[in-house]
């Protein structure tokens, strides 16, 4: 199957906590062959330019994985019982748990995550003298290592923690989270990052007051996470070279989620002025800043209760995994390709030939290799009450050509000018190559008020013109109104207008 086929929780702050009551079966093979036969059907799908699909589905237990080591081998997660344990996951080894939890002090913030060779984990832990939550490394062979104590300055404890872990860089040394900094007037938590190497404890800073990081690139350089607005709500922030941005600013709970190992594509959710909806985003480096890309969100979702996050995007930056709320507490999983942008997550792995047990949900997708070939993510078994969760590790073994990402991305939308305009403005777009492009005009609600362009624009610089009039003609009113540039790939782009009269 081509790729061109694929078909159609959130995390929260305190972390995370559903009580389990029994164990999950081990692994389940959903579709195999006998080796000669598979060589064959190798070659012959090979020699088609077609793809070979030969999944397999393991489980991990009753709890919930988080993240895939680069090869898909390792995976790592939380325990599902209320003790909050990270857990260390091999197709050999079955389920580990990693001891030091903190469910005896009750508190669970924060998310495990690995290192690329699988050899590291971060989880945020209980301190030697099981009092506090504090940060952690968990090295094979060596056991934990904790950040704090000693306390930070300006650190300091907050109920019964120190702060909590949240990401960890590709090579292992570095994780990020926050600390908790009781009493302080510019926020009473702040991102931080600490490596093993000399146990430097870093204070990340931060535009308005709290703020948290998500994880990391590959040495650790660049983080990615979210930080307040004056509202108190949460905007995706990157953090490189001693220095914070801003990523989307807006008056919703948004955040940058994960970051590709050479730093330069970030994954998250933002919101979208257009639709009005918090949508799954991407941003790509370019040499002019960050570009945000806008991926929408899954047919059936609610405007104001529904919405979509990417938890991590695959190294090549053509397959992403989330979550997607069509309401509060209703969601599913989603695949995200370049190709045919989000489809559920059921109906994806469905047309990989990948079966799951009668009555199984997929309640999220959180991790991802780095050849997007291994997904991690839990479910339920719907006729369970109270739901039990189940986490699962998908291998796809697939053999497909590698969509032109830098193609696919390349289109740059400049800023209209003159803006504000009367009656007349120019919407410059800049193509890597030529491609179909649909570019629309919306009014301040939302509503479509004209099609600029729908087809083929030619690689380099095109520029179009609007006119302030609408589809039959009409001049418009005096307002607020935004251009978007959709490419043939599903990438988004949009920018906001100013009509004075």
């Amino acid at each position: 199957m081509k790729p061109g086929t694929w078909m159609e929780n959130r995390d929260k702050a305190t972390g995370i906590k559903n009580p389990g009551v029994e164990d999950m079966k081990r692994t389940l093979t959903t579709k195999t062959g006998w080796l000669a036969l598979a060589a064959v059907l190798a070659c012959l799908t090979l020699a088609a330019g077609a793809a070979l699909a030969v999944p397999t589905v393991a489980w991990t237990g009753n709890n919930y994985p988080w993240g895939v080591s680069a090869d898909g081998s390792v995976v790592v997660g939380n325990t599902g019982d209320g003790n909050y344990e990270a857990f260390r996951w091999t197709e050999l080894t079955g389920t580990v748990g990693l001891g030091m939890h903190t469910g005896n002090i009750a508190s669970g913030g924060g998310v495990p995550d690995v290192s690329d060779d699988g050899l590291h984990v971060s989880a945020t832990i209980i301190t030697a003298d099981s009092t506090l939550a504090t940060q952690g490394i968990w090295t094979k062979g060596i056991g934990w290592r904790r950040s704090m104590p000693p306390i930070p300055p300006t650190g300091g404890t907050s109920g019964d923690g120190l702060g909590s872990c949240w990401g960890l860089s590709g090579d292992g040394t570095t994780l990020t989270g926050f600390f908790w900094r009781a009493g302080q007037t510019d926020g009473s938590a702040h991102a931080n990052t600490w490596t093993t190497v000399d146990s430097t404890f870093t204070h990340l800073p931060t535009p308005v007051r709290n703020c948290r990081g998500n994880d990391l690139n590959y040495d650790g350089s660049i983080v990615v996470g979210w930080s307040e607005t004056d509202f108190g709500t949460w905007q995706p922030t990157v953090w490189e070279n001693g220095g914070v941005e801003v990523l989307s600013s807006s008056e919703y709970w948004t955040e940058a989620k994960g970051i590709t190992n050479d730093g330069n594509t970030i994954c998250g959710m933002a919101y979208d002025d257009i639709s009005g909806q918090i949508s799954a985003a991407i941003w790509q480096r370019t040499d002019s800043g960050w570009q945000e890309n806008l991926l929408g969100v899954l047919p059936g979702t609610f405007i104001g209760y529904g919405q979509a996050i990417m938890y991590e995007v695959a190294e090549m930056g053509n397959i992403g995994v989330g979550y997607n709320e069509y309401t509060w507490g209703s969601g599913t999983g989603f695949v995200w390709t370049l190709n045919e942008g989000m489809v559920k997550a059921m109906d994806f792995f469905t047309s990989y030939g990948v079966t799951f047990p009668d009555n199984f949900v997929i309640d999220s997708l959180t991790g991802i290799s780095h050849d997007g070939k291994t997904i991690c993510g839990f479910g339920h078994d719907s006729a369970i009450y109270p739901a039990v969760p189940e986490g699962f590790v998908v291998t796809l073994d697939y053999v497909s050509p590698v969509p032109d990402v830098v193609a696919a991305r390349g289109m740059t939308f400049e800023p209209n000018y003159p803006n504000p305009f009367n009656p007349t403005t120019t919407i410059a777009l800049s193509l890597d190559r030529a491609q179909n492009v649909r570019l629309d005009i919306f009014d301040a609600r939302g509503r479509l008020v004209r099609v600029l362009h729908d087809g083929t624009l030619a690689a380099g610089r095109n520029e179009l013109q609007w006119d302030g009039r609408d589809d039959r003609g009409l001049q418009t009113a005096s307002g607020v109104y935004f251009s978007r540039a959709r490419g043939e790939h599903g990438e988004t782009q949009s920018q906001r207008m100013m009509l004075v009269k």
